[in-house]
């Protein structure tokens, strides 16, 4: 099971206002360099994308079943109960093929249309603890949010 990790800008993004989750797009982009808890941006102008401020953690090359900016998060849940705030999404796959997909080991969630190209905020990254993932021709690779479909990315209380 992946790790969640949480970056700092997230929060003092969620005091600001920056994420509406109800009207927002998330995408889950890949990248085999590990993002750092203090970067703030991913910077989409870029060919690859990069997690800007500290990692420079540069999203894998595109094709062989991977897109440019990652998929959307299709979001199932965005409200708040008795107090508690849980925004929760559906799993997104990825199929290896024509060629092995470029390897990767972190999936990062950014929201795309929360700030300017150059500055798209930043929510969460989850670590797969291993030397790296490598989809050969036909190869799936599923990520579930808190290891169920649809689940939880993160709640608030």
């Amino acid at each position: 099971m992946a790790t969640y990790n949480k970056f700092q800008q997230f929060v003092e993004d969620l005091a600001k206002g920056v994420h509406v989750f109800g009207t927002h797009t998330l995408k889950l982009g890949l990248t085999n360099t590990s993002p750092n808890v203090a970067d703030t941006d991913v910077d989409t102008t870029l060919s690859p994308d990069r997690i800007i401020s500290t990692s420079n953690a540069n999203e894998i090359a595109a094709g062989n079943g991977y897109t440019e900016n990652g998929e959307s998060v299709t979001i199932t849940t965005s409200s708040q109960v008795a107090g508690t705030f849980t925004l929760a999404g559906n799993q997104v796959v990825w199929t290896g093929g024509p060629a092995a997909m470029a390897t990767f080991r972190y999936p990062y969630l950014y929201n795309i249309t929360g700030g300017a190209a150059a500055t798209r905020p930043v929510i969460a990254w989850w670590d797969y603890g291993v030397g790296g993932v490598t989809l050969n021709v036909g190869e799936t690779f599923t990520a579930k949010f808190n290891n169920a479909n649809p689940g939880t990315i993160f709640t608030i209380v």
